[in-house]
């Protein structure tokens, strides 16, 4: 039987600043969804990448006195370094600056030249070099100088010295450029575009965030300009040599150039994994660009949101900042993982506290799981002395509510769900165990059957615990399946063996007492 294909991409990374958290919090979601669809019977494509053909960069590498390609090539193997020190198991890396990547955006470009779809034009408009992106006056606001305190843009309110008008991200005043461009008719597009939401409802995730995009598109479509005539370091426009690619055209193609071997073509996208700021682009430019040069478009977008840190914006300035890989060697992935994804949903904002991950680690890993599990190994051992093993038929069909629900919730990228049910159905088990106090029943000579199917009972409703968060901290997992006499379970999982392991009758194996893998943390 051949395997479905699954593809999933990262958001855009910048090139210009080393992955902090809200960064590994995206690709996190997308490397816990790769590593479930590679264990269902999916043969699984994860692209993740740097954007390096942007005038931040230019301005970067200048600063620090560098040519600009040595400067993205250090900052490559930096971006690479943090996801390889996550264990973020990606099997593509591409960097917009490939030469395959060049190739193919010329190619659609004059694709869609071709198609009638660009246009060239004289223009004056205001730039946010920050953005990457071309702003209007009512996506600005006023900001006081003196205080860095920003306000709407209205008529009673004047220009000063000290009051300018910024870009609400970056609170940087835009530059005024004028300049010939070339533009994509993204006017064109907008029935196209409206009909392909109709017959695809679950495009974007959330719903709530599709119903803006929708909104925008009914409202009115402007066409964008596609093209720079100030920087010769991007790709140059196949029709016009003196024009390079503006970032967003040239950078959202690297989703196609990663399935460029066509012996194993992954396109369409299965799931864009994007942040809600570049939702607009993801959702409407990029299907249009892909229509104008007959490419598919991709299944589905799912939208992260923001969050804050003590319930602070993420900033340089407020030194909030955080390093995913100081605060995985400070505590671990493992905390880093559960609480970014069990604390907030996906397409919530949310808030990361740093006492409250660590308190939540300890109640959901350290104690929780780990309590179940070395109550079930003592005892074992100190039930069956000769051969440590548990065998039994016995199954409580509660459990197979828990595999169903955990199934829909992965199928439908709710990951907080899937780790909340993982959790709810361990504190169940807990009262199991409390109920039927096994500590108590192990002293009885006549209860030795019974001790060894509860016991059984239990260490098989962890398995499948295990066997569902497995995505989450694959290395634990697999190591408590090999304490168990459990030994070929990461061969089986990456030949797609998964159904036959939740379905299979187990017997367990356990020789010796362990050493905590999930160890508290202090406060």
């Amino acid at each position: 039987m051949q395997n479905d294909k699954f593809f999933i991409t990262t958001p855009i990374y910048y090139t210009n600043g080393i992955p902090h958290i809200w960064h590994s919090y995206s690709s996190i979601i997308a490397d816990s969804i790769a590593r479930y669809e590679k264990i269902n019977w999916k043969k699984t494509k994860f692209s993740t990448w740097v954007d390096e053909n942007s005038q931040k960069a230019v301005q970067k590498a200048g600063e620090q006195g560098m040519e600009i390609m040595p400067y993205l090539d250090m900052m490559a193997a930096k971006h690479k370094a943090v996801w390889d020190w996550l264990k973020i198991e990606y099997t593509d890396f591409i960097r917009t600056t490939e030469e395959r990547h060049h190739k193919l955006v010329r190619e659609v470009l004059q694709k869609s030249w071709d198609n009638w779809d660009i246009y060239e034009w004289v223009y004056e408009w205001m730039y946010c070099v920050w953005c990457e992106a071309f702003k209007k006056e009512e996506d600005l606001v006023y900001m006081n100088k003196t205080t860095k305190k920003t306000f709407p843009i209205t008529k009673e309110v004047e220009l000063t010295d000290n009051i300018i008008k910024v870009c609400p991200d970056h609170l940087v005043e835009p530059q005024k450029l004028k300049e010939k461009n070339y533009f994509f008719r993204l006017s064109k597009y907008g029935d196209f575009l409206l009909n392909h939401y109709k017959k695809n409802p679950n495009f974007v995730i959330p719903q709530d965030r599709f119903n803006e995009v929708i909104a925008f598109v009914e409202r009115w479509l402007e066409d964008f300009s596609i093209s720079r005539e100030t920087n010769k370091f991007w790709i140059h426009l196949p029709f016009d040599e003196e024009q390079v690619a503006y970032v967003w055209y040239d950078a959202l193609f690297n989703y196609v150039t990663v399935c460029q071997n066509w012996q194993e073509d992954f396109w369409p996208a299965d799931l864009h994994v994007v942040w809600k700021d570049i939702i607009r682009f993801h959702a409407i430019y990029w299907p249009a660009m892909l229509a104008s040069a007959w490419y598919e478009l991709p299944k589905q977008i799912l939208t992260t949101w923001f969050f804050t840190v003590n319930w602070q914006k993420i900033s340089k300035s407020l030194g909030n900042v955080i390093d995913p890989v100081e605060f995985s060697e400070k505590y671990s992935k493992d905390l880093l993982t559960l609480y970014l994804l069990s604390s907030f949903n996906i397409w919530q904002d949310g808030d990361f506290d740093e006492k409250q991950a660590i308190l939540t680690y300890n109640a959901k890993l350290a104690n929780n799981l780990w309590n179940l599990v070395n109550r079930v190994v003592v005892l074992s051992l100190k039930l069956q002395k000769e051969s440590g093993k548990l065998k039994s038929v016995i199954w409580d069909a509660k459990a197979d509510d828990f595999i169903n629900k955990t199934k829909l919730y992965f199928k439908n990228y709710n990951l907080k769900w899937v780790l909340d049910e993982s959790f709810s159905f361990l504190d169940k088990l807990n009262d199991f165990t409390t109920q039927k106090e096994p500590w108590q029943m192990i002293k009885d000579d006549l209860k030795q059957d019974e001790t060894r199917e509860v016991l059984y009972t239990i260490a098989e409703w962890l398995r499948q615990v295990w066997l569902a968060l497995y995505p989450f901290f694959p290395e634990k997992m697999l190591e408590m399946f090999v304490k168990l006499g459990l030994q070929n379970y990461k061969e089986r999982l990456e030949n797609w063996e998964l159904q036959a392991l939740i379905t299979e009758t187990t017997v367990f194996e356990i020789k010796e007492k362990w050493k905590p893998l999930f160890s508290r943390f202090e406060v």
